[in-house]
């Protein structure tokens, strides 16, 4: 296998904007209400620290173990990715994932997940969250990178699961 590809939040300059989370959307295209991604403060407040997170594509996703289709796959580089064509509906992948990644696209009836923008990397171009930041904090490559760049595990509001997640943090200190 490749290096495991993820995300790095910075989370002592994220604005919480939301960017982000509607650049997701409208890639995926899909209505508002829906997003793959999500971006909101990790406190009752308004006021920081924020997080933004989508699909962690993790070691072991459990969204792909209860798949029952093959409709989600891990990639050799890590990214899980969604064939709609594949995809039955069943939501059972929404079920099993500790993160709350995959919804539920209401215009198809199918799931929806961040998938790195896959096919946007393949072609050498970035993912559309990272794209539209307008702070630059959200940022994608490999783990090792990510933690050499001062990437921890766990961020302000976010825990660390079974399943291995792929996003790493500067969090707020």
């Amino acid at each position: 296998m490749s290096k495991q590809m993820g995300f790095l939040l910075d989370q002592k300059y994220c604005i919480g904007c939301q960017t982000c989370q509607h650049a997701c959307r409208v890639r995926h295209g899909v209505e508002p209400g829906t997003y793959p991604r999500k971006a909101t403060s990790s406190q009752v407040q308004v006021t920081g620290p924020f997080i933004s997170l989508a699909c962690n594509h993790c070691e072991n996703p459990a969204c792909v173990a209860a798949c029952p289709t093959t409709a989600l796959q891990k990639r050799e580089d890590g990214i899980v990715v969604h064939d709609p064509n594949q995809c039955i509906g069943c939501f059972m992948c929404k079920m099993a994932c500790p993160y709350d990644a995959p919804q539920i696209n209401e215009e198809t009836g199918l799931m929806v997940k961040c998938d790195m923008c896959a096919a946007r990397q393949d072609r050498g171009d970035t993912p559309a969250c990272v794209l539209a930041c307008p702070v630059k904090v959200l940022t994608i490559g490999t783990i090792e990178d990510l933690e050499q760049q001062g990437g921890v595990k766990e961020g302000v509001g976010f825990t660390v699961r079974e399943t291995g997640p792929n996003v790493r943090f500067i969090p707020i200190e």
